[in-house]
């Protein structure tokens, strides 16, 4: 029994668009001294921006720049060492900003697309979703040795490329 009747599969290509554009791709912690305290620093990453919550120094000590850093800012944001995965994750974003601008166009003009395009919209969607889930892998996996890093959204990104890939259109 398939998990999405074909009729739905264009919804829920645009549904896991959105709900990706929701999550965090990925929560990672470390111990790390500044200023000569101890601090647990956590990151949450989203696909656009982070928060960069340093536990043990108050808010009030930390401003607006260094607890959220948008897709731009994050190359010069993180350590030298980390360069490459900050690269990667601006080369994701972009990617996964297309398929965003691809699912609004989808949800307001889905007839349109399926006669114009060649291919089939939900298997691009799928594909995207594994392009996008193998980018952000390659991240979590550069990040861990430098902290430890789950991978949240990017596990529902396997998921959903899995599940476009496989429903059975008719």
């Amino acid at each position: 029994m398939p998990w999405v009747r074909s009729e739905y599969a264009g919804e829920l290509a645009v549904l896991s668009v959105w709900l990706t554009a929701l999550l965090p791709w990925s929560v990672s912690y470390f111990n790390e001294t500044i200023a000569g305290r101890d601090v647990t620093v956590i990151n949450i990453r989203f696909l656009f921006f982070q928060f960069h919550y340093l536990s043990g120094i108050s808010f009030g000590e930390q401003s607006i720049d260094d607890l959220v850093q948008l897709i731009h800012e994050i190359p010069a944001f993180v350590p030298d060492n980390q360069q490459l995965e900050a690269e990667i994750w601006v080369a994701g974003a972009v990617l996964f900003a297309l398929l965003l601008a691809l699912s609004f166009l989808y949800y307001v003009r889905e007839e349109d697309l399926t006669e114009r395009v060649p291919v089939d919209l939900v298997r691009l969607f799928g594909g995207a979703f594994a392009l996008l889930a193998l980018v952000f892998t390659a991240v979590v996996v550069l990040f861990n040795p430098h902290q430890l890093t789950v991978p949240v959204g990017t596990l529902f990104m396997w998921v959903f490329a899995i599940v476009l890939l496989r429903i059975e259109r008719t």
